[in-house]
Formats: C-alpha cells, structure tokens, sequence
C-alpha cells in the first residue's frame, strides 16, 4: 500500500512488462533529460520524475526516491586498467558515494532507494553500495547478483513517479536467451501475461545436475521471478510487487 502525504505519494509498484510495451511507454521522453545512458558511470546520472535506463547486463543500477523525483544511476563495474583501455571511467564508490548523495536533503524522512543488478563476480560492489545506504539509515529495495546465467538477458528499468512504479523489462521477453551450451536445450523466451489483474510471468530456471543442467519451465508472479533471476530480493517497506 502507498504511504501519501498531502497527494504526493511515496511508495511504489514494481510491475515487470513486456519489451514492447516498456518501449512504448518511454518513446516520448526526451533522452537528454530523462534517460541514463552510455557509457555507464556516476557522472552520467540523472534527476527527475521520470527517469530510465535500459540494457542491463552485468552493471549495478541505484536509485533514490525523495518522495517526488528519482535520481538515477547506471554503474558499470570495469576496474581502471579494462576502463581506461576502453576509453572509460573506472568504477569509484568513492565518485558514486559523492555523486549519488550531491544535493539529496538525507533528513527527508520519505527517502529510499534501490539497487539493482549485478552478478556473482562483482558481488564485492553491490555490498559496497548496499553499507552507503545502510550507514545513513536509508532503507532500500533490492534484487540484486543475478544466477541465472543461462537468462543473461538485459534489463531496462523505468521509474515513472505519476504512476508510482517501477516497469521492469528484460529483452528475453521477446526474444530467445543466448545458447550457453550445445546440450542444452534452448530456452524460450520469456512470456509476460494479464492475467485477472495480476502479472503472470512464463520463464524457465535452471539446476546443475549429474549431467549437466535440468530446466523446468515455471509460472510465477513477479516477486517469484526476480527470485529465481536474483540472489537477493528484498522490498523496502515502500514497495510492492504488481
């Protein structure tokens, strides 16, 4: 449920959509003011009520919430030796530390965040962002390390203050995952349905066996998704699941 104060709402849904109609809902927004792009560093954050970023795979995507806008960023995790071979900024807690909080009033007591992404190898980052929130009392929603390699998807997440939610999508929902593996059988894509109000999702997990993998195609709800995609999923007392 929303926690409101006079109109201005503080809470919000986290709905995964289709590629399509994430694309649809993001078309007309002017990406010099809405969207967080290449290439993917603190510097390139952005403030506002509507606010996007998109192909997701192995970065870290943070989040603030003050009760009217959103500030954004798209973290990539290149060390300083790949970074500057590749024309980039390395990561830096201490630039995103600096960054992130510039201008954010901490004693807003509707304050949260969100952090998002990530895989196993660069576990060491996400609990480094997670201590930047936890140590200024700032609670956060979260899903986080991916584990599912075999769904290395992208993802794109869209947060629109008027409709308090958070649209996530991954590319899969509307395409085939990568062939890891010849004796695999390869997975279908990943199917997202209305179903009586509620968001259905059709997707397929994976588990190591004596001879390689066993899938098991699954339908689930957003919260049993992200689950199954993600090490850690916990929800702020903000949020809720569509």
């Amino acid at each position: 449920m929303n926690i409101s104060n006079d109109n201005i709402s503080f809470g919000i849904k986290i709905k995964v959509i289709k590629q399509s109609e994430f694309k649809n809902k993001t078309r007309n927004l002017n990406k010099k003011k809405h969207y967080v792009g290449w290439p993917w560093t603190a510097d390139t954050l952005k403030k506002g009520k509507k606010i996007y970023t998109d192909k997701d795979t192995d970065c870290i995507v943070v989040c603030l919430k003050d009760g009217i806008n959103y500030k954004l960023a798209h973290l990539g995790i290149y060390n300083q030796k790949k970074a500057k071979n590749n024309h980039q900024k390395g990561f830096s807690i201490d630039n995103t530390e600096r960054r992130l909080f510039e201008g954010i009033n901490l004693e807003n007591e509707n304050l949260h965040g969100y952090i998002m992404g990530g895989f196993q190898y660069n576990k060491k980052i996400t609990e480094k962002i997670k201590k930047l929130f936890e140590k200024r009392n700032i609670p956060y929603t979260i899903f986080a390390t991916r584990k599912d390699v075999h769904y290395y998807g992208k993802y794109s997440y869209y947060f629109n203050n008027k409709e308090d939610t958070l649209y996530i999508t991954n590319n899969l929902t509307e395409a085939e995952a990568l062939q890891w593996n010849k004796e695999l059988p390869r997975p279908k894509e990943v199917s997202v349905v209305e179903c009586n109000g509620k968001t259905k999702i059709i997707y397929n997990t994976y588990k190591k066996s004596d001879i390689g993998y066993d899938f098991k195609r699954k339908i689930g709800t957003t919260e049993g998704f992200l689950k199954d995609q993600f090490e850690e999923v916990t929800l702020s007392k903000y949020d809720y699941f569509a």
